[in-house]
């Protein structure tokens, strides 16, 4: 009998031992899970901020294309404005060159009537005095 106590003595120590050895091992793994648990949150924290700002993002991309269609329909305006002041500005200079031209021919026929035995047909709007002669114009 007392051989089947110090056997069931060493079952015992044996299983004392291993059960000290699975604490140790319980220990280990419950550690790794409470580290596994806490990198998890700190991702989880990390994860929300960067949905945070990737829908901050989202809307700062939305008004910039806003911002590129507002600016684009008002490049079309202004683009359509300067066409009308380039069309206006060249109608404005056509104009002015008829009167300008009708004002010399005027200024012409009055002088014509006023002196008719002077030779005119050198003096034209497109004429100038060089050394107290009517030579064509030259830019």
């Amino acid at each position: 009998m007392e051989a089947s106590i110090k056997a069931d003595a060493a079952k015992v120590e044996n299983l004392e031992k291993r059960s000290a050895d699975r604490e140790v091992i319980l220990g280990k793994v419950e550690k790794e899970r409470d580290d596994a648990m806490a990198e998890l949150a700190k991702a989880q924290e990390g994860n929300k901020k960067t949905t945070a700002e990737l829908a901050q993002a989202r809307d700062e991309g939305k008004k910039v294309v806003e911002d590129l269609a507002q600016a684009r329909g008002e490049t079309e305006e202004l683009k359509k404005r300067a066409d009308k002041l380039r069309q206006q500005t060249e109608e404005l200079e056509q104009s002015s060159a008829q009167v300008l031209a009708a004002g010399f021919d005027a200024a012409l026929e009055q002088v014509a009537c006023q002196y008719p035995e002077l030779d005119l047909t050198m003096v034209s709007i497109c004429n100038e005095v060089v050394d107290g002669k009517i030579v064509p114009y030259e830019e």
